[in-house]
């Protein structure tokens, strides 16, 4: 009731400010009822005949609302024709907030059209433009740009920082269903990289469903819970949600969901209904992530029969995707498109500053003297100086002594315990690379060689160890490069240690070398190198950056 209040009072105001205007009444109630209840408001604007509207700005508004209209209803747009009379007028019009929706909706058209680069541009102009208290906008860019990056399989955390920053402005607006699904998405990128943030999100996600009694999106969270748990070997768990789901709608709505059930029950041996299940979808409907979750239940069921030959099939077609996925070439495109744009807008804000080059230079040359004055000052005492850090080093040398005891020890406590870590590593190493072995024995290898991240006690010990050795190396990239996680950072203290990409994987436990390598490439994009990674460490190892 309260909600309709608000709704009411806003429409009499906007009404009120319209009417000097001369805005049509019919527009502004469209306007008024969009977020609230889209279908009423494409109803009206479907009865209202375009070329009877009876200025360029009634005509515009109506452009721009029935675009939008259509999108919040899922209708997907063919064509930008219209959306761009909206772009056109406000281009040239004083009113930002219009602008900016155009801008928006016109990005959502190109995303309708399946061209995702287009569409990242025209989002991009669209927050360029942004007033930046217009929160309703901001959090639909934000959305938009992450659900762009987020069906494009990119991995680079960018689809995460817009989803959160979606989930800030929808907070601020009060959004309960919006917030809900900037939680759902988030929870769905931290799914790979951060389980528990994952859970952390997908719980207030369901905290919302449930209040608003959405089971549409208590149905989905459910799903991806239950991926999560998959991904974090706990089918258990993961059985739980996926069933719960189903009871929701007595029936899947994605193939990946009969795949993950497969799977599940392939796990727990239960062959006949693993089977039964990864039979019910049509297999020509199946997306890339479909397939992919396909060929790991194929794969799994093949084991669990000991069919050698079967496994290693399924397991090259499970790998051949998860490639695909992995170097799909638009979500670089996607990137290059926001840096892109992002680069014209500073290469624009420093042709402005060129009008102040005179102000500069004139600074420039003050700031020069002053420092010639400073010079003078600090040769004059310079012996004083340097009589000055003698007498300080005299004072304090028997504390750097103690400093040096004090790594000295850090090194050797870290010694203790990468000795023993390595030492079974190395006793299987060639066992599990270079000699034939069948499937379980190779599962045991790696539980017994496995460091986990946990192992708090490890990982802290060869930090320390190399930050000892080379000048806070941890600390530096740690600080440099603030968005890798604790993984990576793990694997890159191993590259340091001297590791291959055999050796990372006996002792992260994962199957093959080919995993390391994706993983140092993900690294490598994260920190935008041009040079491989261990050459890029080697030289920091070195001091030569």
């Amino acid at each position: 009731m309260r909600k309709l209040l608000y709704i009411s009072f806003f429409a009499a105001i906007t009404c009120l400010m319209s009417c000097n205007r001369n805005v049509d009444k019919r527009l502004v109630l469209a306007d008024t009822l969009m977020w609230v209840n889209p279908d009423s408001s494409l109803a009206i604007l479907w009865t209202i005949n375009r070329d009877s509207l009876n200025s360029k700005e009634n005509q515009a508004y109506h452009a721009l609302l029935l675009t939008q209209a259509q999108f919040r209803c899922n209708i997907p747009l063919t064509s930008d024709t219209l959306i761009s009379k909206a772009v056109d007028y406000y281009s040239d019009n004083h009113d930002r907030e219009h602008y900016t929706r155009s801008l928006l909706y016109k990005g959502g058209a190109y995303e309708d059209m399946n061209n995702p680069v287009e569409a990242m541009k025209w989002y991009k102009q669209a927050e360029d433009n942004a007033d930046t208290t217009d929160y309703r906008n901001l959090a639909q860019i934000n959305f938009r740009m992450g659900m762009l990056y987020y069906n494009n399989y990119a991995s680079n955390n960018l689809d995460l920082d817009k989803f959160q920053r979606a989930y800030h402005y929808y907070e601020a607006l009060g959004d309960e269903s919006m917030m809900m699904k900037a939680l759902y998405y988030c929870g769905n990128v931290l799914r790979i990289t951060d389980s528990n943030a994952a859970k952390s999100s997908y719980d207030k996600a369901l905290s919302i469903a449930r209040e608003l009694k959405d089971s549409s999106e208590i149905y989905n969270i459910n799903i991806s819970k239950a991926l999560l748990f998959v991904e974090d070997s706990s089918y258990s768990q993961a059985k739980s949600h996926i069933i719960d789901a189903y009871r929701l709608n007595n029936k899947f709505k994605e193939n990946y969901n009969y795949y993950m059930l497969s799977l599940i029950y392939a796990k727990h041996k239960d062959l006949d209904s693993a089977k039964y299940l990864i039979s019910l979808p049509d297999k020509s409907q199946n997306s890339a992530y479909d397939s992919l979750l396909m060929y790991k239940a194929l794969r799994e069921i093949a084991l669990c029969e000991n069919n050698l030959s079967q496994y290693h099939k399924f397991d090259k077609q499970y790998n051949r995707i998860s490639n695909f996925l992995e170097h799909n070439e638009t979500k670089y495109k996607l990137h290059d498109s926001e840096q892109g744009f992002d680069k014209s807008t500073k290469s624009e804000a420093s042709k402005s500053l060129g009008k102040k080059k005179k102000v500069i230079s004139l600074l420039i040359g003050a700031l020069l003297l002053m420092s010639i004055v400073f010079l003078l000052l600090y040769l004059k005492k310079k012996k004083d100086s340097k009589r000055l850090i003698e007498e300080i080093r005299n004072e304090n040398s028997d504390k750097y002594d103690r400093l040096n005891d004090e790594l000295v020890n850090i090194n050797n406590r870290f010694a203790n315990v990468m000795l023993a870590h390595i030492s079974v590593l190395k006793n299987i190493m060639s066992q599990t690379y270079n000699e034939p072995s069948d499937y379980q024995s190779k599962n045991a290898e790696h539980k017994i060689s496995s460091i986990d991240d946990s192992d708090k006690e490890f990982w802290n010990g060869l930090y320390d160890y190399l930050n000892f050795k080379h000048d806070n190396i941890i600390k530096r990239i740690e600080k440099k490069y603030p968005k890798l996680s604790p993984t990576e950072m793990n694997i890159i203290g191993l590259i340091c240690c001297g590791f291959n990409d055999a050796e990372i994987a006996v002792c992260k436990g994962y199957r093959n070398a080919r995993t390391v390598a994706s993983k140092r490439n993900k690294i490598k994009e994260k920190m935008n190198l041009d040079v491989l990674l261990s050459d890029y460490l080697k030289q920091m190892m070195c001091n030569d950056i």
